[in-house]
């Protein structure tokens, strides 16, 4: 079994989360299961993207196309870990609230599967790309379904928005 060069960039995004699991949050609110379809095709995308970055797996011909381009993407990869890193101590910082891993903007969780996608594009792996795609769209769904059930009136008050905004415009 060989090791792929995104093994290293790999582990270096996947120790905060980690640490993660040994240090919850303790305000995290009891939920019920998130979709179990959801859950599944989560799993699948984050171990696929695991897999690929890690390892040389099956006739493994695809890489960078030039120096230069291996290049960019080692300044990126530099970037998207430090940025990862920093948000990461930000969260624990602020007090390790629930809410800020799942409550606004993007997912921490996306961060890496969203570096995985530029990856596979700058390497033109498409087993890379389908699989950090799929995560990407199961993490932000699943934290979509968090973010309702944590607040259902502003879920409510969204739709009636955007069905408020449908009638005026006549649709």
């Amino acid at each position: 079994m060989k090791f792929n060069i995104g093994f290293i960039p790999t582990l270096l995004l996947l120790i905060p989360v980690i640490f993660a699991c040994f240090k919850t949050p303790a305000d995290k609110p009891e939920l019920e299961d998130e979709n179990i379809i959801v859950f599944i095709a989560k799993c699948v995308g984050r171990f696929g993207c695991i897999g690929y970055m890690c390892l040389a797996i099956g006739d493994y011909e695809v890489g960078f196309s030039s120096k230069l381009l291996f290049l960019i993407w080692a300044v990126v990869a530099l970037l998207v870990i430090a940025l990862y890193w920093v948000l990461w101590i930000r969260h624990y910082k602020k007090g390790n609230h629930f809410e800020d891993i799942y409550g606004t903007g993007i997912p921490l969780f996306i961060i890496p599967a969203a570096f995985v996608l530029v990856t596979g594009i700058f390497s033109m792996n498409f087993m890379l790309i389908i699989f950090s795609v799929l995560d990407i769209v199961c993490e932000y769904c699943s934290a979509y379904g968090v973010r309702k059930r944590l607040h259902p009136a502003k879920a409510e008050e969204s739709s009636d928005e955007t069905e408020t905004k449908e009638n005026e415009d006549g649709e």
